[in-house]
C-alpha cells in the first residue's frame, strides 16, 4: 500500500523523526458513470458475462468446486420439470459416512424474492461440514437461473386468489422433488422464499411412502408475511390485532456495515410510503421492468445495491466482489417473470394478505412439524411476529414444537451478516 513520508520538525540537531501516514484505502468500490458503461458493455456483448459463467466464477471461491475436494462434492443440475421450465440447483454432497445413519441429511435451500441461490455462498462451506449432508439450493421458479415463464395476470381480491400465486411457485417445488426422489428433507427459507415455504409445508408436507411426512424440519430466516395486517383477507381478524407495515425500502436503503455494527436503525414506528410506491404497488408494477430498458444505467442501479450490500466483501476481496456484482447484474436484470407475484400475495408495506400467523400455528401443531423462525437483531421485518407465531404454535402443540431466535450483528439477511452465528444456531435446532 502507498505511503507517504513527513518530515517532523526537529527535537535536536541531530535528531529527526517521521511519521507514516498510511493512504487510506476506500471501504466499498464506487461505480462512476463510465465504469458502469464499461461494465453495461461487457455485459451486453461480451461473451465473458453469460449466466453460466458469471455463475462459475461465483461459486469457484469454494474449496470443492468444480474440483471437489476430500470429502465434499459439488455440481450445477437442471431439473426438467414439464412444460418446458426446470429448476436450477447448486447441489453440494459431504461423502463422509454420517454419524447417525437414520437422520434425514437432504437440506434444500430457498432465497428470497428477487434474489437467488448465489446470495448463500458464505454458507454453503459451513452447511457442507457435516458428514453425508446433501445440500440442494435452488433458485425458485421465475427467479435466478431457473426458467423464467410468463408470469399469468392473477388477481388478488379472495383465498382462491392468493392460493394460485402460491401455487405457480410451490407446485414448481413440488416436482423438482419428485424428479429429484427426495423422500425427506429440511426446508430453509428466507423472507420471501420464507413465506413460499410455509406454503408448501401447508400444501405438501405429507406422509411418505414410508411413513413420515416429507419435512422432517422447517427453518424460516426473516420471512415476510407473518403479522396480521390491514391487508389481510380474512375477515375474522380484529383490526386491533392487525400490526404496522414493515419497512421494505431498508432492502434498498440499509448498509451492511451499518448492519454488522451497532449503528443500523432498528426503529418499528409505522412506516409512511411515498405516494408513488403506492402507485405502482397497487398496479403489479416491477422496479425491475424500468431497470431491464435503463440501458448504460443497468450497472449504475445494480451496484447501488451491492456496494452497499457487499460492502464486506470488496473489503476481504475485491476480485470476489465482482464476481457477486457480475451475478447479481445478471440475476437482476434477467427476463421477468416470478418478481410480479410480489404485490399479489403481498399488500404496500410488505404485508400479507393471508398472514401466515392466521394459517400455519394449527397446521403445524397438528403435522407435529418442528420450526425454527430467526432474525437479525437489525432486521427490518417484524421479528415480534415470528416470536408471536411460536407461542401460539407452542400453546397449540402443547409442547415446544417452534423454536426462536436472534442473531446478533445481522439485519434481514441473517445468513449473509453473519454467517457463523446462523450455522451454529442452525445446527443446534438441526441437532434437536
Amino acid at each position: 500500500m502507498a505511503t507517504e513520508t513527513v518530515q517532523a520538525e526537529p527535537v535536536t540537531s541531530d535528531a529527526i523523526s517521521t511519521k507514516t501516514i498510511a493512504a487510506e484505502e476506500p471501504s466499498r468500490p464506487h461505480y462512476t458513470w463510465k465504469r458502469s458503461f464499461n461494465d453495461w458493455l461487457s455485459q451486453t456483448w461480451s461473451s465473458q458475462y453469460s449466466d453460466e459463467k458469471v455463475e462459475s466464477e461465483l461459486l469457484s471461491c469454494l474449496p470443492f468446486f468444480p474440483d471437489g475436494d476430500a470429502t465434499r462434492k459439488a455440481k450445477i443440475i437442471n431439473t426438467d420439470i414439464g412444460n418446458g421450465n426446470y429448476i436450477h440447483e447448486f447441489y453440494i454432497e459431504n461423502t463422509q459416512k454420517p454419524k447417525k445413519p437414520d437422520q434425514v441429511r437432504d437440506i434444500v435451500l430457498v432465497h428470497g424474492y428477487a434474489a437467488s441461490l448465489g446470495l448463500f455462498i458464505d454458507n454453503f462451506d459451513d452447511l457442507s461440514s457435516i458428514p453425508g449432508i446433501k445440500i440442494h439450493a435452488i433458485d425458485l421458479l421465475g427467479f435466478g437461473f431457473s426458467s423464467r415463464p410468463h408470469f399469468p395476470k392473477f388477481p388478488s381480491e379472495t383465498e382462491k386468489d392468493i392460493h394460485k400465486v402460491e401455487d405457480w411457485f410451490i407446485d414448481a417445488v413440488e416436482q423438482w422433488r419428485i424428479k429429484r426422489n427426495l423422500e425427506r428433507f429440511t426446508l430453509i427459507g428466507h423472507s420471501f422464499g420464507g413465506y413460499l415455504s410455509c406454503a408448501y409445508a401447508l400444501k405438501y408436507n405429507k406422509p411418505t411412502p414410508a411413513g413420515p411426512n416429507v419435512l422432517d424440519k422447517l427453518v424460516l430466516v426473516s420471512p415476510v408475511g407473518v403479522e396480521r395486517s390491514r391487508h389481510s383477507l380474512f375477515n375474522n381478524v380484529k383490526d386491533d390485532r392487525k400490526q404496522n407495515d414493515v419497512d421494505i425500502q431498508k432492502e434498498i436503503k440499509q448498509d451492511q456495515e451499518e448492519v454488522v455494527s451497532q449503528d443500523a436503525d432498528t426503529s418499528t414506528d409505522e412506516t409512511r410510503y411515498p405516494w408513488w410506491l403506492s402507485y405502482m404497488w397497487k398496479r403489479n408494477f416491477s422496479p425491475f421492468s424500468l431497470m431491464r430498458v435503463a440501458g448504460p444505467a443497468k450497472s449504475k442501479w445494480v451496484s447501488a445495491w451491492t456496494t452497499r450490500r457487499f460492502a464486506h466483501k470488496y473489503k476481504e476481496n475485491p476480485a470476489q466482489f465482482q464476481n457477486m456484482h457480475n451475478y447479481i447484474y445478471r440475476v437482476f436484470t434477467g427476463k421477468g417473470s416470478g418478481e410480479y407475484a410480489l404485490t399479489r400475495v403481498l399488500g404496500v408495506g410488505a404485508l400479507a394478505r393471508l398472514p401466515l400467523i392466521d394459517r400455519c400455528p394449527p397446521k403445524f401443531a397438528a403435522m407435529n412439524l418442528p420450526t425454527y423462525w430467526v432474525y437479525g437483531d437489525k432486521d427490518w421485518m417484524n421479528e415480534k411476529a415470528g416470536l408471536q407465531i411460536t407461542k401460539d404454535i407452542n400453546r397449540l402443540a402443547g409442547t415446544k414444537l417452534a423454536h426462536y431466535d436472534i442473531i446478533s450483528n445481522a439485519g434481514h439477511h441473517v445468513y449473509l451478516d453473519n454467517p457463523p452465528s446462523f450455522a451454529r444456531n442452525l445446527f443446534k435446532f438441526l441437532e434437536m
